[in-house]
């Protein structure tokens, strides 16, 4: 086994976005105070995540017009164990508790699908181990979850151990935006998009996010991320020390000083991501699975 799936083309477009932000819960919530405050902060896009309420195409097309970005509709949904539904103007009913039957009845109903902050629950580890296989994504990174004390450094491990089992699940960052708590800027997503395309929708990027073609990120960027006959190529910010190919068990299989990396893919492995070091704040690509 020696083929792996790239989720990434030679585009070098990127557009930033944050998946998760709400229109309740404090001062500079209206969109038309939050979207033009995002896009002052070089945001491509953001997506509206209430809890249990998704904003229908009359209310989407008011906000859109505020917004001064793309605005993608979505919610966030449960009582608890929160899953965010992104690229829904309705609420998708989930008439169950079990984490893995709502995540299920989510994916079907066509949005992206992404677990929210697990270290906020006492099982939420274990909720992510049960719904991978349903799930797009989790929250490897939450900027509001972090700001309240929650454990976000233990997120990327428990990505390792579910990609080693033989997984898949993307890893996506956010604000989780409530302004009574925490400022913009903290955690999100850049999505791969073609050069040449001149105007993207919402539900292009959606599309590209359920296809993994994304880096998540507290601050560096990855400029170029590429895989051609099984040679990794990666370029990122001039700003990053260190690029690493992280494999099973979150064992480093790989590493250069720099912003440029060159690998020839090992062979059999589960997986294999990237990452790019910056003091602190880290780029995750996503993974790279076998063919």
């Amino acid at each position: 086994m020696s083929e792996y799936i790239s989720p990434y083309s030679s585009s070098r477009r990127w557009l930033r976005g944050n998946l998760h932000a709400h229109t309740c819960c404090g001062p500079f919530m209206d969109i038309s105070e939050s979207g033009p405050m995002f896009a002052s902060l070089g945001y491509d896009f953001l997506a509206v995540t209430d809890h249990n309420k998704a904003p229908d195409k009359k209310q989407w097309r008011i906000w859109q017009e505020q917004a001064n970005l793309i605005l993608i509709p979505g919610e966030e949904n449960g009582s608890t164990d929160h899953i965010l539904e992104i690229g829904v103007h309705e609420v998708t009913p989930t008439p169950t508790s079990s984490f893995l039957a709502r995540a299920q009845v989510l994916r079907e109903a066509g949005g992206f699908v992404a677990a929210c902050h697990p270290q906020s629950y006492s099982h939420g580890a274990d909720s992510i181990q049960i719904g991978a296989g349903a799930l797009h994504a989790f929250e490897i990174y939450n900027g509001l979850r972090e700001a309240r004390g929650t454990n976000e450094a233990a997120n990327v491990p428990l990505w390792d151990e579910v990609l080693t089992e033989g997984k898949r699940i993307w890893g996506i960052a956010s604000d989780d935006f409530h302004c009574a708590y925490t400022t913009p800027g903290h955690g999100w997503v850049c999505v791969q998009v073609p050069e040449e395309e001149e105007t993207v929708t919402w539900q292009a990027i959606v599309e590209q996010l359920k296809a993994g073609a994304f880096f998540a990120s507290t601050y560096p960027n990855f400029k170029e991320i590429s895989l051609d006959d099984g040679v990794l190529r990666v370029s990122a910010d001039g700003i990053v020390q260190q690029l690493c190919v992280i494999g099973p068990e979150g064992k480093t299989l790989h590493s250069v000083d720099g912003s440029k990396l060159e690998w020839q893919a090992t062979p059999e492995l589960t997986y294999f991501r990237v990452e790019a070091v910056c003091g602190a704040k880290r780029a995750w690509s996503q993974p790279f699975f076998p063919a």
